[in-house]
């Protein structure tokens, strides 16, 4: 009993000291500075210059109190609300019109949700700025009056343009829940004389509901966290958000830290509260669609026909993507705004401008490269390392490791970039030369902890579909942890390595949030960069920035996709010439990677 007793908590004390590089990196670059946030509320002195414990409710009370925060609050509950139930119908839609489209119109639709998830919303919301204000591109194509628009810079309008930025969460997340239902629920609701409306919301809807759920919950939590809605239209609109009031708590004067740091708490609980709701009614009840006896497959190549649902689809999709973009690329070709489309008034004067060598557009492009380019690699270097010992090395250390990697997913990056300004800027951190804040390094630093829970997340997928034999065989060679990375895991997980780079690469080159609070003095990166050429009304030449970001980003992605199909068309073919080598030694009961390790080439 000794010896077993022994030996467990050799184990565990093995278990934390394998996981202490993971803890110390989550410590640094997320845990630290969420820490600083929220002792800030209960001891608001403690980063003053003369530091003091002194616990006091005053800053809570402060917040409470303000009627601008509450209404800010209370603006950012009802949009985000009203915005996940637009996002809701019409992702429902297309997610609908989508699995009855024709198989090329269905790649279309694809491309164009995609293309509206991964645009960063403050470009969404200033290219429907320039469509919709008096004097815009609508005004001056359909000859309308000043004025026309003025529902558009209102709640309602907000709530509409925050459903279309938001559909893709809702359709993504009913797609496959779409295609797996089965059409015989339908067959058995028609056989008892059910009308098609009745079926549809007595049959068809309940059967969806997690993916419903899913999608409004996260479609909720996006909007109510959205700093890019908040940067761009509340200056313009005059409606204050919770997500600009934080911004506003921290870079306006007067500046309120403990403001800031209270205000981020209550969006830190409502959007764990709207996930747990989403939980809690997913475990009231079961919503089994896909069993043996489904014909899910039968119901898709019988339906796949252009019909109402597919051309609504269309349309929905279109106007979410095209409307912003489209605007956003004609507004950088005009000379002056007041010419819009007369013949004399097109140009790639402002493109030339923002490209001059020198230039303030060229550097903060240049930088924004910069950052992005370094934490990816970092970002994907650190997320392969904790993803591999979250999959293979089992122990209540990792566990918590996971569970960190899983709640700070939910955390807004205008929060976590807020936790990072009293973190590295704290009075104690001056003794020691360690005050980061305002350099590029807390910056880098804010980009790869904004990135690394998802990178850990996209990690683990691939690593889970490695068997561990593979592992323990390569070990029972003798090989070591860091040697059965490179022969074993680099090779067998590459496409999702490269992809993690891609996707927080191109990520960071749009990001605002950390870029807003965190940047140094006199280096904007390119989101600064293009959100001050918008605040001072030259639309021209941000619309040009933004085309120019557009770009960078689509060559890097286009980039990634080939060396993706390059590194798997590489797997497949080692792959195979393995089958055929392993076939050709059968009996001898290793493979090639193994006696690759073995022989330690």
């Amino acid at each position: 009993m000794t010896t077993s007793r022994t030996k467990s908590k050799s184990l565990r004390i093995k278990g934390w000291g394998t996981s202490l590089p993971s803890l110390l990196i989550l410590a640094v670059l997320i845990l630290y500075p969420l820490a600083s946030l929220l002792l800030q509320i209960i001891f608001p002195h403690i980063f003053d210059q003369k530091m003091s414990l002194a616990p006091s409710l005053k800053p809570i009370i402060g917040v409470f109190s303000d009627k601008l925060n509450m209404e800010a609050l209370f603006n950012s509950l009802w949009i985000g609300l009203a915005a996940a139930v637009v996002a809701a119908i019409l992702g429902t839609l297309t997610a609908f019109g989508t699995s009855q489209a024709p198989r090329k119109l269905k790649i279309v639709l694809d491309l164009l949700i995609w293309m509206t998830l991964f645009a960063p919303s403050y470009i969404i919301a200033q290219g429907w700025m320039i469509f919709m204000q008096d004097g815009g591109i609508a005004a001056q194509i359909f000859g309308l009056p000043n004025g026309w628009s003025n529902w558009f810079f209102s709640k309602p309008g907000l709530v509409v343009v925050m459903g279309l930025r938001y559909l893709p969460f809702v359709h993504l997340a009913m797609m496959q829940a779409v295609e797996n239902l089965g059409i015989e629920f339908e067959r058995a609701g028609r056989s008892l004389g059910a009308r098609r409306w009745t079926i549809f919301r007595r049959i068809t809807m309940p059967l969806l509901t997690p993916g419903l759920l899913a999608g409004v919950s996260i479609a909720f939590a996006e909007g109510f966290g959205d700093f890019g809605f908040a940067a761009a239209i509340t200056p313009q609109t005059h409606i204050p958000l919770l997500t600009f009031q934080i911004y506003a708590s921290l870079y306006e004067a007067p500046v309120n830290y403990a403001a800031a740091a209270v205000l981020s708490l209550v969006l830190l609980v409502i959007m764990a509260l709207a996930i747990w709701l989403q939980m809690w009614w997913m475990r009231r009840g079961t919503y089994v669609t896909v069993s043996n006896q489904s014909r899910a497959a039968a119901q898709s190549s019988a339906r796949q026909s252009m019909n109402w649902r597919t051309t609504a689809a269309l349309i929905v999709a279109a106007i979410g993507l095209l409307i912003p973009a489209g605007s956003t690329a004609v507004a950088s070709m005009w000379k002056t705004f007041s010419n819009g489309i007369a013949a004399s008034n097109w140009t790639f004067h402002h493109y030339a401008k923002a490209l001059q060598l020198g230039g303030e557009g060229v550097s903060s492009v240049l930088r924004s490269l910069g950052y992005s380019l370094s934490a990816a690699v970092i970002t994907m270097v650190i997320a392969l390392y904790i993803a591999y010992l979250l999959q293979f090395k089992k122990s209540p250390a990792m566990k918590f490791v996971n569970a960190i990697t899983m709640a700070t997913i939910a955390i807004p990056g205008i929060v976590l970039a807020a936790g990072f300004i009293f973190a590295w800027n704290a009075n104690w951190l001056i003794p020691i030369h360690l005050v980061l804040y305002g350099t590029s390094i807390c910056l880098g630093m804010a980009y790869i902890a904004g990135t690394l829970p998802y990178a850990i997340r996209l990690d683990i997928g691939a690593i889970s579909q490695l068997s561990p034999n593979l592992m323990v065989a390569a070990q029972s060679l003798g090989a070591k942890q860091i040697r059965v990375m490179q022969k074993i895991v680099f090779p067998l997980i590459s496409s999702t390595m490269v992809s993690t780079f891609f996707l927080t690469q191109t990520g960071i080159m749009f990001e605002l949030p950390a870029s807003s609070l965190l940047y140094p003095a006199g280096q904007p990166p390119l989101p600064i960069e293009i959100a001050s050429k918008f605040k001072s009304f030259e639309w021209a030449q941000g619309s040009a920035l933004t085309v120019i970001g557009m770009i960078f980003v689509l060559g890097l992605y286009g980039l990634g996709r080939y060396i993706i199909y390059r590194v798997q068309k590489r797997t497949i073919g080692k792959q195979h010439d393995s089958t055929v080598h392993v076939s050709q030694v059968e009996g001898a009961g290793s493979s090639i990677g193994l006696e690759a390790m073995g022989s330690g080439d």
